[in-house]
C-alpha cells in the first residue's frame, strides 16, 4: 500500500505483458538473489512501487509475513475525525480495515484499524491489475506470557503472507487491491480514478466513436501527426471528467497501442521494469527475514536472509510522520449523566497506542517518524554491539532532504510521505544472524526502568490465551455448573451460525449454517461425549447464546443451540483485554541518533 502520492496515484498505470515466447517458472531458491525491488512505480506520479525479479506462479509466496499493529479508538482519544482532519493522521491512508488482520484484532476494541508494513503498506493498487493478494495474520506471542515484563510491548499479530494470484513475470510491478471504497472516498483528493468497470466502457468508448478505425487510417501519415495528437490529448483533457475517460491511455503513442493490442494488454506490457534497472536503480527488500529472537523476552526478531557485508544496506524504510506524539495517548472513558454518551476523561492517562513502540522519536520533538519497511519492524535493540543502524537515505526518489531543515509545524500539512531512512550494515552481517541497532540512551533507561518496576498481573500463573484453547479442540470444555468464572474474566466465547429465529427461542446445530455469523455465548449448559466406531471420541455442547433482536446491538434475548460441535466454538479475548492493554506494558519510542536528529525540529526545550 506504498501511498507516497496518494492524491494522483492511479491516474494513469502501466502494465506489462508475457511474451509468447517466455512462460513463468517458480519461485527461485537461491537465497543470493534479491526477489523483491524498491523502485519507482510504473503509475505516473504514485511514487514508490513493488517490483519482483523472479516469475512467479499463481499461490506463489511472496517474501516473508508482515506483522500487524492494531491502533484502537484513535478518534475517541482525541476527540475527532480524523477523516475530517481533526487531528494530522497520515496513517489513515495505510491502515487497513482490522479484518484484514483477522478476527482477533475486530474484537481487540470498539474501533480498530490494522497497520500492516511491508506488504501491507508498500505495493501499490491498480484495480484491473491486481496480481497479490494478502491473507490473514496468525496470533502468538512467541513464547512472552502474561508475566514477562515484555508482554504486550511487541504486537502479537504476524505471519500475514502474500500471493500471487496469476502469472507475474520477473520485472513486473506488484499490485494489491485496498477496494474499491478506498478511492470512492477520497474523489475530492484524487479524482475519478478508474475502476475495474471503468475499462470495458473506455473500451466501447473507442468503438463506438468509431475514433479506432479513424486512428488507424490517420496513422501512419506524417502529416496527421499533430492533428492526431491535438485529437487525443481534446479527449483524455475534456473538461467533463469520468472514470472510464481516466481509463484512456495518456497519450498518443501509448493509445496506438491500446488500438493495437487493446487498453488491458497495453497497460499490462508497460507495467514493467527491466532487471537491469531494478538492479541499478531499485532497493532490495527482502534481505531480512522475520523469526523468534534470540534475545530472550524480546519476542520475534530480523534476520539476515543472505550475506550482508559491512556498509550495504539491510532494508530500505519510508517514514510516515506523526507531527504530535500526542495523538498516540490513550485516556480513561466517562459517562456524561445527562445524555450517558461517553467521552475521555482528561485526567487520567491510561497508556498509549503500541504503535508508539514502533515509531522513531526524540526528546527534543515532538514529531515521531513510524518505519513502513519490509520486516524492519522486527529489527530488536542492542546497546553494546549492534550491527546495523539507521541513516537518512541519500536517495532522492524516496527521501527529500529539504524535509529535514523544516520546523515541525510544517509537517501538519503535508499528507504524503517524503522522507526515508536506510538500515545499513555496521559490518559483515551472515546469513541467519540477528539483525540488530541501538535504540538508543533514553529507550534503555526506560526499559530498565520498566524491568525494575514491573508487576505481572494477577492471576498471571493460570492465564490461558484464547489462541492456545482454539488450538486445542479435543479436550473438554466446562459447563457453567462445573466453573461458572471459566471464561468470563478475560475471555469471550462465540459460536458460528445463522439460521436462528427469535420466535423458536432454540434449535438443532446444522452444519450447513456453519460459518456465517457469529453469536455470543452467555453460558455452556450442557457437554455430551460422543463416540463413533474407529474415530476418537468427541463432544457435543448446548449453548445459551446472545442474539440481538432485530438488529439491535443493545437488545438481546437468550437463544439455546444444541449438538453443536467444538469446531463451531471460537474463544477470543474481552476488549480492551488483551496483551497490549496489560496495566503498565512497556510503551517507549526508538531513539533518533543526535548526530542525525535535524535542530529544526527541536520544538521541546529541556532543562
Amino acid at each position: 500500500m506504498m501511498r507516497f502520492l496518494p492524491s494522483i496515484r492511479v491516474l494513469a498505470s502501466a502494465i506489462f505483458c508475457f511474451s509468447a515466447s517466455t512462460s513463468p517458472t517458480s519461485a527461485d531458491d537461491d537465497t543470493k538473489k534479491c526477489k523483491l525491488y524498491l523502485a519507482k512505480s510504473t503509475i505516473p506520479n504514485a511514487g514508490l512501487g513493488v517490483f519482483t525479479s523472479i516469475n512467479l506462479f499463481p499461490n506463489d509466496s511472496i517474501g516473508y509475513g508482515d506483522p500487524a499493529i492494531p491502533i484502537v479508538d484513535m478518534d475517541f482519544h482525541n476527540d475527532g475525525s480524523s477523516s475530517a482532519e481533526d487531528y494530522h493522521w497520515l496513517l489513515d491512508d495505510y491502515n487497513w480495515k482490522a479484518s484484514a488482520a483477522g478476527y482477533f484484532m475486530e474484537a481487540e476494541a470498539e474501533k480498530t484499524s490494522a497497520h500492516v508494513s511491508g506488504m501491507g503498506a508498500m505495493p501499490n493498487c491498480h484495480m484491473r491489475l491486481k496480481n497479490i493478494v494478502e491473507s490473514v495474520n496468525e496470533y502468538d506471542t512467541a513464547g512472552v506470557t502474561r508475566g514477562d515484563p515484555g508482554i504486550g510491548a511487541f504486537t502479537g499479530y504476524h505471519n500475514r503472507k502474500t500471493f500471487a494470484i496469476k502469472p507475474i513475470e520477473a520485472g513486473q510491478e506488484l499490485f494489491v487491491d485496498y477496494g474499491k471504497q478506498w478511492f470512492l472516498t477520497r474523489e475530492n483528493d484524487m479524482g475519478l480514478v478508474p475502476l475495474v468497470e471503468s475499462y470495458p466502457i473506455a473500451t466501447k468508448f473507442l468503438d463506438h466513436f468509431r475514433l479506432k478505425d479513424f486512428l488507424e487510417r490517420l496513422m501512419f501519415s506524417r502529416e496527421s501527426e499533430e492533428l492526431m495528437s491535438d485529437l487525443w490529448e481534446l479527449i483524455v483533457r475534456f473538461p467533463y471528467k469520468s472514470r472510464p475517460q481516466s481509463a484512456l491511455p495518456k497519450n498518443l503513442n501509448t493509445a496506438k497501442k491500446a488500438i493495437e493490442r487493446g487498453i488491458y494488454q497495453t497497460e499490462l506490457w508497460q507495467s514493467t521494469r527491466s532487471l537491469d534497472e531494478l538492479e541499478r536503480d531499485g532497493k532490495c527488500l527482502d534481505n531480512i527475514r522475520p523469526g523468534n529472537s534470540t534475545i530472550s523476552g524480546a519476542g520475534r526478531g530480523a534476520f539476515a536472509a543472505r550475506f550482508l557485508p559491512k556498509g550495504s544496506l539491510v532494508a530500505p524504510a519510508p517514514l510516515l510522520h506523526v507531527p504530535d506524539r500526542d495523538i498516540l495517548n490513550m485516556y480513561a472513558d466517562k459517562i456524561d449523566p445527562f445524555t450517558q454518551e461517553e467521552y475521555r476523561d482528561f485526567s487520567k492517562l491510561t497508556g498509549r497506542q503500541l504503535l508508539l513502540n514502533y515509531c522513531f522519536g526524540h526528546r527534543s520533538s515532538s514529531l515521531l517518524l513510524c518505519p513502513y519497511g519490509f520486516q524492519t519492524a522486527f529489527i530488536n535493540h542492542n546497546g553494546i554491539s549492534p550491527n546495523a543502524k539507521v541513516i537518512w537515505s541519500t536517495d532522492s526518489m524516496y527521501h527529500n532532504s529539504s524535509f529535514l531543515e523544516q520546523p515541525v509545524k510544517h509537517f501538519d500539512n503535508v499528507w504524503r510521505p517524503f522522507l526515508g531512512f536506510d538500515y545499513v550494515a555496521l559490518r559483515d552481517i551472515q546469513e541467519g544472524e540477528e539483525i540488530t541497532i541501538n535504540y538508543g540512551a533514553h529507550w534503555e533507561q526506560a526499559w530498565t526502568a520498566h524491568l525494575q518496576s514491573w508487576v505481572p498481573p494477577i492471576g498471571y500463573e493460570k492465564f490461558v490465551p484464547p489462541q492456545v484453547l482454539n488450538a486445542d479442540r479435543t479436550s473438554p470444555l466446562r459447563t457453567f455448573d462445573e466453573d461458572e468464572t471459566m471464561y468470563t474474566d478475560h475471555i469471550d466465547l462465540y459460536c458460528e451460525f445463522s439460521n436462528i429465529s427469535i420466535k423458536k427461542q432454540k434449535s438443532e446445530w446444522d452444519q450447513d449454517e456453519f460459518n456465517t455469523n457469529d453469536h455470543k455465548v452467555y453460558r455452556i449448559l450442557e457437554r455430551t461425549k460422543n463416540h463413533e466406531e474407529g474415530e476418537p471420541d468427541y463432544y457435543l455442547y448446548t449453548l445459551d447464546l446472545l442474539v440481538e433482536i432485530d438488529g439491535n446491538a443493545e437488545k438481546f434475548m437468550l437463544y439455546t443451540l444444541t449438538n453443536v460441535p467444538r469446531e463451531a466454538i471460537s474463544f477470543y479475548y474481552k476488549r480492551y483485554h488483551s496483551d497490549m492493554f496489560v496495566s503498565g506494558a512497556f510503551r517507549h519510542e526508538m531513539m533518533i541518533p543526535d548526530d542525525i536528529f535535524p535542530s529544526a525540529w527541536k520544538n521541546i526545550y529541556l532543562s
